[in-house]
Formats: C-alpha cells, sequence, structure tokens
C-alpha cells in the first residue's frame, strides 16, 4: 500500500465520520482483532471497552489511527453504528410508543482503501443487526462526502 491510499482512505473516513449524525461506536476489524472507538458529535475519538467510551484523549485517538492502518495493509471490516439516530413508532399491540433505532454502515478495507458496503450488503453477512433496534444504510460515497462536508462549511460561514 502507498502513502496516497493511506492519506486518501483516512481523509475519506475522517469526513464521513463528521458528516454523518450522532455519536459512533466505529468497530475495525482485520486478522483475528478487533477494536472499537466512539466518536463522538464533536469527533473526539475515544476506546470502546466494557461497554462504554474511555476519556477521549491523543492515545486513543494515535491507537484509533493505528487500528485503521493495520486494517487498510492487512485487510479487514469497518462497521460504523450511529447511535440513536432514527426511531420508529411501536403500534399499539406492542405498547406504542416509539423504538430508539441506531443506523449500521460498513466497508472492506484493503490495501486499495475502502470500498463502501450498501445496506443489504452488510445485511446479508451481518442479519441479525446486533443488539436493539438497526437500520441498514449505504455507507456514503466520496463525492457525497464531499457535498456534505461543502455544506457544512457554508452554514458555519452563514
Amino acid at each position: 500500500m502507498n502513502t496516497e491510499h493511506f492519506q486518501k482512505s483516512t481523509a475519506y473516513l475522517d469526513g464521513l465520520l463528521l458528516c454523518l449524525d450522532g455519536d459512533k461506536l466505529v468497530t475495525i476489524t482485520y486478522g483475528e482483532r478487533q477494536h472499537r472507538f466512539h466518536v463522538s458529535v464533536d469527533g473526539e475519538v475515544s476506546q470502546w471497552q466494557d461497554g462504554e467510551a474511555t476519556r477521549a484523549n491523543d492515545k486513543a485517538f494515535e491507537a484509533y489511527r493505528m487500528t485503521f492502518l493495520e486494517a487498510l495493509l492487512e485487510g479487514g471490516s469497518l462497521i460504523i453504528r450511529q447511535l440513536g439516530v432514527g426511531s420508529v413508532e411501536l403500534p399499539q399491540a406492542l405498547g406504542g410508543g416509539k423504538l430508539e433505532l441506531d443506523y449500521l454502515r460498513g466497508a472492506a478495507i484493503g490495501p486499495k482503501g475502502i470500498r463502501g458496503l450498501r445496506g443489504e450488503e452488510l445485511k446479508a453477512v451481518h442479519p441479525q443487526g446486533s443488539e436493539g433496534g438497526v437500520e441498514f444504510h449505504d455507507l456514503p460515497s466520496k463525492e457525497q462526502i464531499k457535498v456534505a462536508l461543502l455544506k457544512q462549511i457554508e452554514e458555519d460561514a452563514a
């Protein structure tokens, strides 16, 4: 893998995490290893241990970057769980009210970069989702991320 692939892949992932709503639980898997990180709505990175985020700091950010680099070198996967960003109305037969939903997005990672998965592809390899209510969503393209970032810049400038 060359440095250009790493830089482009890192820029894409950073932009993606900034554009997606809410706090995110990012799971990076490669070989026999799996690492989880919490990325706040403000972009702060912390490690995820025992079901909760540790304190965000430079060490957690470096661990996140190194884990991503290892996955790029070895090949692996990326799962982004947007926490509590959606909801669904429950029918009265189930007690009514709303159920909070997390959105799941995924990608294959390798020496040539990140290949985003469509929601249906992710659901096919991860059919149960995981605990709680989830919806499967497509990973936005690089072009969609560029447009979203430009829109955020314009809104911040206004």
